[in-house]
């Protein structure tokens, strides 16, 4: 037989894919590995690290320090080496996490996709485009924060709030304020915005209700108030509507709180407010312009 007509057929290199914002998965040729695939905790962190680099390879010191700092370097390695060898038994592969030349790589010479990374890709391309239509689209490909079921583990932070901002940046860019303000409810650009928004649709209170959500949340989040552009728009909002007699001092914000409520749907603004404090502080006055603003 002529050896020079025989064909190998090699497979397809397998292709990794990890899914790790809003939620943490990973699947193999498209098929998702199920959760309790996944034997201890520092097995599936070792995997979310290396995701996270570029070419998806760190140096056994850098994996050392982002997983064990506390661990002197022995024990430390030997930790890494049990985790690795978790890591492969929940991706099936031996060769799915290398320990080689003091480097950790995964998955190598292989194809490996991260949403994340490709994410912050396509966020960069589209805000050096500026086109709103294309953030956009990128903006609604972001399904939740990168890894909440690390929320506190000091090696994912800065890249969670790098890709936070990344869309921040891209709703700006498209002017998604409403979704802004739902995500950054402390975002003074946004809320202004939409007061804008609302004056000139003449809906003076939706106008309040966005004056009322941005300050109760600056004054919880930072003890602070908004800023002066904000507080014109305010002022033209209750332009008129005050009533005649001694100006209020210091009750701006309870009326913008109370003019939020009001205009919330039926179902779920509150059944009646109370007002308390001393006699004669004003309670009777405060409650008639409430009324006027209604």
């Amino acid at each position: 037989m002529d050896t020079n007509l025989l064909t190998v057929n090699t497979p397809a290199p397998s292709r990794l894919e990890a899914f790790l914002l809003g939620r943490f998965s990973v699947a193999i040729d498209g098929v998702e590995l199920a959760a309790e695939r996944w034997p201890s905790l520092r097995a599936t962190q070792l995997v979310q690290l290396l995701c996270l680099q570029p070419r998806q390879r760190l140096t056994r010191d850098e994996v050392i320090d982002a997983l064990w700092p506390q661990l002197e370097p022995e024990a430390g390695a030997a930790n890494l080496r049990k985790a690795a060898h978790h890591a492969r038994q929940a991706l099936g592969r031996h060769d799915s996490v290398v320990l080689q030349a003091g480097e950790v790589l995964l998955w190598p010479e292989r194809p490996v996709l991260v949403d994340a990374l490709q994410f912050e890709q396509l966020a960069d391309a589209a805000l050096g485009q500026r086109d709103p239509s294309v953030c956009a689209d990128v903006a609604a490909s972001y399904s939740g924060d990168l890894l909440p079921g690390a929320r506190f583990e000091p090696w994912v932070e800065a890249t969670r709030e790098r890709l936070r901002e990344r869309q921040l940046q891209l709703l700006r860019a498209s002017g998604q304020w409403e979704r802004l303000a739902q995500i950054d409810p402390e975002d003074e650009p946004a809320h202004r915005a939409l007061m804008q928004r609302e004056l000139a649709a003449g809906n003076r209170a939706s106008a309040l209700r966005w004056y009322a959500h941005l300050r109760e949340a600056l004054q919880e989040g930072l003890g602070v108030s908004p800023d002066a552009q904000i507080q014109a728009l305010y002022e033209r909002c209750i332009a008129g509507l005050q009533s005649a007699g001694p100006a209020f001092i210091g009750r701006a914000e309870l009326c913008a709180q109370a003019a939020a409520w009001l205009e919330m749907d039926a179902t779920e603004r509150p059944g009646g407010i109370v007002l308390r404090g001393p006699a004669g502080i004003g309670k009777s006055a405060l409650s008639r312009e409430i009324a006027i603003q209604a």
